[in-house]
């Protein structure tokens, strides 16, 4: 994985896990924090069918959540 953005939010726990994931598997990513960096409307207008947090792109491509990225993961190995 070259590059990895995760979209998160406070109080979330998806969100820590999948940041864990990566950190345990060395893998850097950057992070975009929802009220310091963007709003809802910019995710709702960036990614219309997510409803729900973290939002986790790999390579500017989306690969979907928490659950997604640990598929992701498993396919990888």
């Amino acid at each position: 994985m070259n590059n990895v953005t995760i979209y998160t939010k406070d109080e979330c726990s998806f969100c820590y896990y999948a940041k864990k994931m990566l950190d345990s598997n060395n893998i850097n990513y950057t992070e975009y924090h929802l009220g310091l960096d963007f709003t809802r409307d910019d995710i709702k207008e960036k990614f219309p069918s997510q409803r729900t947090f973290p939002i986790i792109l790999v390579d500017n491509e989306l690969i979907g959540g928490y659950i997604d990225l640990v598929e992701y993961m498993r396919e990888l190995k």
